[in-house]
C-alpha cells in the first residue's frame, strides 16, 4: 500500500479531475457531507478550531480536516477535537489508496494522485463512515484547484489574504484572491474576514457572478477590547461580549469571522445556543499559534511563516515585551524557499537570535549560517545550530523565549521536547 508521504506533494496535472475520479471510485462520500469550506492565507486554522469547538459544545458531531499537522499525521482528521485512531486511519487510507491506484490505472492521462488528494479522499471517507453532522473543511493551498474543492458546502468562509505561495497562487493580492475565491459556490453564503481592499474587491466580484450571498466582518460594527496573556475579548452585535482563549490582536479578527459564520449557521437552521458560543470561544485551543508552553521560564511557540503571520507575531511580541519587561530571545527556523526579509519585523524586538533547521521532511531547511550572517550584518547577536536540541538548550539560557518561523519547526519542538519544555 502506498501510504502518506510516498506520493508526490503536488501533481503536474492541475485541476479537480483526479480527485473527482477518486471520490467517484469511493462512491462519492463527499456528497453526503455538510461542509463548512474554509480558505485564506492566515487565520483559517484558528477560525476552524473556533467553529469546531462552538459546534461541538452545541451538541453536534463535528469532523475537522486541517493541514499541516504539528506532531502526528492523525491531527489532520478529527471528530469533536479527537484525532483519528491509528487503526481507522490505516483502514481509510488503504481504501482511499486502492481507489487512487484504480484511477491511476484506468485514467493514466490525469497523472499520479498526490499525497494531499489521497488525504482528502481518506478524510471524506472517514467523516462519511463516522456519520458526522458537519465537517469543518480547510483547503490545503489556494482554493480553486484545491482537492477539497469537489464539495458543495453549506457555507464558505475566507479569512485574511496576503502574499504567500506566489509561485503557485499568483504574484498579486488580486490573483491570490481569485484562486482562494474559487471555493465560492452559487447560492452558498460566503463569509469574509478579508481586510485587503484589492482582495475583497476580487472576491465580491466572484460572489456576485455566482449569486453567492456576501457577508463581511467589515460590514459588522464589532468592537475589539484588546488582549493580554489571559486572552482577548470583543463585543459582537447580536451576540454580546465574548472572551477568547487565543492570544493576539489578529485573533480578535479571526473570532469576529467565526462569529459571523456562526450567525449564518443559525440562519441556516443550526441550533447554536449563546452559552455554547461563549464557552466555545473561550475554550478553543489552537496549538503552535502564540501558544505559551511555559510561564517560568517564559516560552512561546508560534508557527508564523509568511509575511502576514510574522507581522502579527511582531505586534504580539511588542505587547508581551511591555508586559514582561524585556526583549525576547528568538529561536527561528524557516524553509529554504522563504525570504530572509521575513526576519525584518522581528529585528527590533529581539535580544538575540538562535537559528535552527526547520526540516519539513520534503522541502529543505534554510541553513542556519545564512540566517546568522543576515542578522549579524544588521548588528544583532546571532548563533546557529545544526541540531535542534542544541539550539533549544542555547536559547533557553536567556528567556523570555519565542520559538517561531515555521510550523515544521514548532512540530519538531513539540515532538522532541515535550517532556522538558
Amino acid at each position: 500500500m502506498k501510504m502518506m508521504g510516498q506520493r508526490e506533494r503536488f501533481g503536474s496535472h492541475l485541476g479537480l479531475e483526479r480527485i473527482q475520479l477518486v471520490c467517484d471510485a469511493l462512491g462519492n462520500p463527499e456528497k453526503d457531507l455538510k461542509c463548512i469550506h474554509i480558505a485564506g492565507t492566515s487565520g483559517k486554522g484558528s477560525v476552524s478550531a473556533t467553529l469546531t469547538e462552538v459546534l461541538k459544545r452545541s451538541g453536534f458531531r463535528v469532523g475537522s480536516f486541517t493541514s499541516p499537522h504539528l506532531e502526528h499525521y492523525s491531527e489532520r482528521f478529527q471528530i469533536n477535537g479527537s484525532p483519528i485512531d491509528p487503526g481507522t486511519l490505516e483502514n481509510v487510507v488503504s481504501s482511499a489508496d486502492a481507489a487512487c491506484q484504480k484511477v491511476e490505472a484506468e485514467y493514466p492521462h490525469v497523472g499520479a494522485v498526490t499525497e494531499f488528494e489521497l488525504a482528502t479522499a481518506a478524510g471524506f471517507l472517514y467523516f462519511h463512515q463516522s456519520q458526522v453532522d458537519v465537517v469543518v473543511l480547510e483547503t490545503g493551498l489556494g482554493g480553486r484547484l484545491d482537492a477539497t474543492n469537489v464539495v458543495h458546502p453549506i457555507l464558505t468562509v475566507i479569512t485574511t489574504i496576503s502574499l504567500d505561495h506566489q509561485d503557485r497562487l499568483g504574484s498579486t493580492l488580486e490573483e491570490i484572491a481569485a484562486e482562494k475565491g474559487g471555493i465560492i459556490k452559487g447560492g452558498v453564503p460566503i463569509i469574509s474576514g478579508v481586510q485587503s481592499p484589492q482582495a475583497e474587491r476580487t472576491l465580491k466580484q466572484i460572489a456576485a457572478q455566482k449569486g453567492a450571498p456576501w457577508r463581511s466582518t467589515k460590514d459588522v460594527p464589532w468592537v475589539g477590547h484588546g488582549w493580554t496573556l489571559e486572552g482577548g475579548s470583543l463585543t459582537f452585535p447580536g451576540i454580546g461580549l465574548i472572551h477568547i482563549g487565543l492570544l493576539g490582536a489578529h485573533q480578535l479578527e479571526n473570532a469576529a469571522t467565526a462569529l459571523l459564520a456562526i450567525q449564518e449557521l443559525q440562519g441556516l437552521g443550526y441550533d447554536i445556543p449563546l452559552e455554547s458560543i461563549r464557552k466555545g470561544c473561550q475554550g478553543v485551543l489552537w496549538p503552535g499559534r502564540l501558544e505559551v508552553v511555559s510561564k517560568e521560564p517564559f516560552i512561546l511557540l508560534d508557527g508564523a511563516h509568511n509575511e502576514e503571520g510574522i507581522d502579527a507575531l511582531a505586534q504580539s511580541l511588542q505587547q508581551l515585551q511591555g508586559e514582561l519587561g524585556e526583549k525576547f530571545t528568538l529561536l527561528f527556523g524557516m524553509l529554504h524557499n522563504k525570504s530572509l526579509s521575513l526576519l525584518e519585523p522581528l529585528l527590533p524586538l529581539a535580544r538575540r537570535f538562535v537559528f535552527a533547521k526547520a526540516d519539513s521532511g520534503r522541502l529543505p531547511a534554510m541553513e542556519p549560517s545564512i540566517m546568522v550572517d543576515y542578522v549579524r550584518s544588521r548588528g544583532l547577536a546571532a548563533s546557529g545550530y545544526e541540531e535542534l536540541s542544541d539550539a533549544i538548550l542555547e536559547a533557553k539560557k536567556t528567556p523570555p523565549l519565542c520559538i517561531c518561523g515555521s510550523l515544521y519547526l514548532i512540530g519538531s519542538v513539540k515532538r522532541c521536547f515535550r517532556p522538558n519544555l
